[in-house]
């Protein structure tokens, strides 16, 4: 897996919220299938909104299976960053 910034402040019980549903929340593909490839769901943070205080970006956790997780960080260059939420600004041509 490269490198995504929201897996370093997703807390735990998120993590485990995104998991619970067994499937990627992009492509259904389900946990085991992926077991099958030897492979397991990741968490990735979605886009909710903003906190009307702060301005800060509100993030939710999301179970992605790794190919779907990969193509959430890529730009509108198709390069790999860290920052899904400016990955996705890049790719709508927001920024």
């Amino acid at each position: 897996m490269m490198q995504c910034r929201y897996q370093l402040k997703v807390t735990a019980k998120e993590y485990a919220g995104a998991l619970a549903e067994a499937r990627c929340q992009r492509c259904n593909i389900t946990a085991g299938e992926l077991l099958v490839r030897a492979q397991t769901l990741e968490v990735c943070g979605e886009e909710f909104g903003y906190d009307i205080v702060t301005g800060e970006k509100i993030l939710v956790a999301v179970a992605l299976c790794p190919e779907c997780h990969r193509e959430n960080h890529l730009d509108s260059q198709e390069h790999h960053n860290p920052c899904q939420v400016a990955a996705r600004l890049s790719r709508e041509h927001l920024v």
